[in-house]
């Protein structure tokens, strides 16, 4: 008798349970990358013949390349589906305008409740071995789902916490390629910049140290350190168009520098530390009756205030061999 009881108690505890959630189906998607439909902004994981996909409006900037967090509300716009098809499914079954008549799909999944979260990182190169120079090479932005419920066929499906992985974007080119021949100062303030007639980017030291080119100093090298007391305010512009300059710089060496071209990044040199990092280096020598000046940055950090990035630019680097008068 009471092993009866015990089984009714059993089965009256179940029933009481009983909301849909009981046939629980795992999917597992961890052993495979995400990849990106450029057409459609979705981004999709494939295993086999199971496919989960995010659709997040490209306005949203859900993969932008900035360091942070990020969460959008599961809905008819942020939206999640898990389909399971009679074949193997491929990209094109996803990215194409006309969906393949095969695979068909056999059961689908639309979340309707959860929130996606995007955690994201810069991910840097190795150390180049000539320079120390550490570029980013990429993105991650690490997705996972909270909290989310999958309407199913058979009822609904909820997870606490879904980990859908890694999705990488690339990061911008920073050409970073410099002739030191082209160095100029600007007669109209202490700027000394970097840049071709026609190139896309130029590196710049505004409110330049005067010691650094005081020609009385030969040989030995004279230093100061990046953005300190609002001198030697060090920037990196890339734009989005050539650069059109004159024999002194109308860009560069205006009182306020022009609106265009745009500019599609800037980075700004790290307040530098003595003896450590952040340093501008100049060597005077005598140059016919005049003086030439090797300007060196040693030991600079790049930071990006709206990505959050930052990059390191090399141990020693020489930015220019200017030529002066006096």
């Amino acid at each position: 008798m009471k092993k009866l009881l015990l089984s009714l108690v059993s089965i009256a505890l179940l029933n009481s349970c009983d909301d849909g959630n009981l046939n629980i189906e795992n999917i597992n998607f961890d052993a495979v990358s995400a990849q990106e439909c450029s057409l459609n902004n979705v981004v999709y994981k494939i295993n086999g013949s199971q496919l989960l996909l995010i659709e997040i409006p490209e306005n949203s900037l859900a993969y932008e390349n900035k360091v942070g967090d990020k969460s959008f509300t599961i809905n008819t716009t942020n939206k999640v589906i898990y389909r399971s098809y009679n074949n193997t499914v491929s990209s094109a079954s996803i990215c194409s305008t006309i969906p393949p008549a095969s695979p068909s799909v056999t059961e689908e999944w639309n979340a309707v409740a959860g929130t996606i979260s995007i955690h994201t990182t810069a991910i840097y190169s190795a150390p180049n071995t000539q320079t120390g120079a550490i570029k980013i090479s990429k993105y991650r932005h690490a997705i996972s789902f909270n909290n989310i419920t999958f309407a199913k066929p058979n009822g609904n499906q909820v997870y606490e916490t879904f980990v859908f992985g890694d999705f990488d974007t690339n990061a911008t080119t920073l050409p970073m390629n410099f002739n030191p021949d082209s160095i100029q100062l600007c007669s109209t303030s202490n700027t000394l910049y970097n840049a071709q007639n026609g190139g896309i980017e130029g590196l710049f030291i505004q409110n330049l140290s005067n010691n650094l080119l005081d020609s009385s100093v030969l040989g030995t090298p004279k230093t100061a350190l990046i953005n300190t007391n609002n001198e030697n305010l060090l920037s990196y512009r890339l734009f989005s168009l050539a650069l059109t300059l004159g024999g002194n710089s109308t860009y560069f060496c205006a009182s306020t520098l022009p609106d265009s071209p745009t500019v599609n990044e800037e980075w700004l040199g790290q307040a530098g530390v003595t003896n450590t990092s952040g340093i501008i280096e100049v060597t005077t020598s005598t140059n016919g009756s005049g003086f030439s000046h090797s300007i060196h940055l040693k030991a600079v950090t790049f930071s990006n205030l709206l990505t959050g990035s930052t990059f390191y630019y090399g141990d020693d680097i020489l930015i220019g061999t200017l030529l002066t008068a006096n």
